[in-house]
């Protein structure tokens, strides 16, 4: 979905995107003062965040498990004219990486594409130096959910037991079908502590009045597109995504 996931969605190259239609860092300050730090980002797609960071004084990392997205990356590293460094592997595996060696680890969108979310979490830890920080932006799990265009409500069926969404959208005889975990605040909120982490905040960002909004500020905002400001009734009344800060343990 790579292709018409860069076409379709306005991505900023200047502030860290959390959510569809949102504020970005510039605002929010999850992650405060980036400059001088070092930044892996897991699951980086056209590592627009990590081209973002750079620009703020960061020193990043992204890493993804397509091809694509990191050529996509890679044109837009040389087009704005930053250093940043681009790996293909799996985010759940982090080997290439010693002990302490990142300040920071984010994904915005990608965790809910990793299968073992523990181990995954492991990794984080171990690559972290000590009082590092993770800050893990992933789908809520109430956009498992289809939401009734007519009544203008969320059909939650079963909260505690979220769907598993199945990609239908790929092409080719090789490709395989893409899966989407949906996982219980409880669930990543213990996990994150189970491997080692103090949570230090929650955010479910709100999206701006796009409404009362003109084309140009529309523009600026850090994820947008004409997809998600069809949607902005349900995302306005339903959050898409879900945010946890959380500090390494010393």
């Amino acid at each position: 979905m790579s292709i018409d996931y860069q076409v379709e969605t306005h991505i900023s190259l200047n502030d860290v995107h959390y959510a569809p239609l949102c504020p970005g860092e510039r605002e929010l300050q999850i992650l405060g003062e980036v400059a001088g730090k070092t930044i892996l980002e897991l699951a980086c797609g056209a590592a627009q965040n990590s081209i973002a960071l750079t620009k703020m004084g960061a020193l990043c990392v992204g890493l993804d498990i397509s091809a694509r997205q990191l050529a996509k990356a890679s044109q837009l590293v040389k087009q704005e004219r930053v250093g940043v460094s681009l790996i293909k592997a799996d985010g759940e595996t982090l080997r290439m990486f010693g002990d302490g060696v990142f300040d920071v680890v984010i994904s915005c969108f990608g965790w809910e594409f990793i299968p073992d979310l523990e181990a995954c979490f492991q990794e984080c830890n171990r690559v972290l130096a000590e009082g590092g920080l993770l800050v893990v932006g992933t789908t809520h799990p109430l956009t498992a959910f289809e939401w009734d265009e007519d009544g203008q409500f969320l059909a939650v069926s079963d909260y505690f037991r979220p769907p598993l969404e199945i990609w239908e959208e790929l092409e080719g005889t090789t490709a395989q079908k893409g899966l989407t975990f949906f996982r219980t605040v409880e669930e990543t909120f213990s996990t994150l502590v189970s491997t080692g982490f103090q949570v230090e905040g929650i955010w479910e960002p709100y999206p701006y009045p796009i409404n009362e909004m003109t084309e140009e500020e529309k523009r600026s905002i850090p994820y947008g597109g004409p997809f998600w400001e069809g949607q902005y009734e349900r995302l306005s009344k339903v959050p898409f995504s879900i945010v946890y800060k959380a500090r390494k343990c010393v």
